[in-house]
């Protein structure tokens, strides 16, 4: 092999590599259920000794609607299968208010984790 293509072979599989990596820690997500009125404003993870721990804000962009939700976090293992979840938890947020929560993982095995947001029809 020509030492230039050799080169661009190293270097293109170093990089799907690094992006394989830093891909696995990247999977957070959202899903909703029901109309988006309430918005995952931010949302992040940190390792608590053995275990993921999430924070997260909702925030309600309306000036004036109060809104009923409940969010559950769904927990992931390493083959991205969901090994555990949280018990759905029930708030109310005002216009304008944001709502920050932290919910830390049962399981040691928990690598990635997704937030599941349900709003209610009206």
């Amino acid at each position: 092999m020509l030492p230039i293509k050799h080169q661009l072979l190293s270097i293109t599989l170093g990089s799907l590599l690094i992006l394989g990596i830093s891909g696995c820690a990247g999977k957070n997500q959202e899903h909703y259920i029901g109309k988006e009125r309430v918005i995952l404003k931010e949302h992040k993870s940190f390792q608590e000794g053995k275990f993921l721990k999430v924070a997260a804000t909702f925030e309600n962009e309306d000036d004036n609607e109060v809104e009923g939700m409940v969010y559950q976090v769904e927990w992931i293992d390493s083959r991205g299968i969901v090994v555990d979840q949280t018990s759905w938890k029930p708030f109310t947020i005002v216009g304008k208010q944001q709502i920050r929560v932290v919910d830390m993982a049962n399981r040691p095995d928990v690598t990635d984790y997704r937030i599941v947001i349900s709003t209610p029809n009206k």
